[in-house]
């Protein structure tokens, strides 16, 4: 079968993988944090999955309209975690949960923009991306790191292994972690990049998710 066959025939797979998940709902909404006011809950959680600075920055960015929303770590840590530890090699049938950490959104004087970020496991694994095929979409940027070439529904996805406890040979590589940063309505002057969010979003998952790989995720990842 043709290169780009076999690319777009599994990617028409994750697609369809994708919907199927959030179509299911729950897992993927963050929760409202309430009308007129800022939830110190949710802009605690959004702190913690993209650091204190940067949702200072996109804060300021908002302007006074700024809302955070958000989804409880916890559950999403052992959700995460548990699909990993049923995961096994040659019994994959890619099927996957989304979640969304954060949500920030806010704007003014008939704008309006909004800031999500994405978490789940990958439907690519380490060694497709590296190859001939996977080349044609996704550029290394670190050893174990891949940036996709171009923006998908969730934003830029951004793939790395995470090898946790308890899981089968291999599952580091073979279902590697996959965040994502949709920045939407942002002004092209943005107190903080997508790109910085982007960083802060996959070193946050990585240690809430114990990833035994500690090499530094790069501050060049976006074009």
């Amino acid at each position: 079968m043709p290169v780009i066959s076999r690319w777009v025939g599994r990617s028409a797979a994750a697609l369809a993988v994708v919907v199927s998940a959030t179509a299911c709902g729950g897992a993927d909404t963050p929760k409202p944090s309430g009308t007129g006011t800022v939830s110190p809950t949710a802009l605690k959680t959004c702190q913690e999955v993209f650091g204190r600075a940067n949702v200072d920055a996109v804060s300021a960015d908002l302007g006074s309209a700024f809302r955070p929303f958000d989804r409880s770590l916890t559950d999403m840590r052992d959700r995460l975690l548990t699909e990993a530890r049923g995961w096994a090699a040659g019994k994959d049938d890619l099927q996957r949960t989304t979640f969304h950490p954060c949500e920030m959104e806010g704007g003014g004087d008939g704008t309006s923009a909004r800031v999500t970020g994405t978490v789940g496991w990958s439907t690519y694994d380490i060694d497709f991306l590296a190859s001939g095929e996977g080349r044609l979409r996704w550029r290394a940027v670190a050893d174990g790191l891949y940036v996709a070439s171009r923006a998908d529904n969730w934003g830029t996805p951004l793939v790395m292994t995470c090898t946790v406890p308890g899981t089968a040979a291999g599952q580091g590589r073979e279902l590697p972690l996959q965040v994502s940063v949709n920045d939407e309505g942002r002004k092209g002057d943005a107190t903080v990049s997508t790109e910085q969010l982007l960083k802060s979003l996959a070193e946050s998952t990585r240690v809430l998710l114990g990833c035994a790989e500690k090499l530094p995720v790069p501050g060049d990842l976006l074009p």
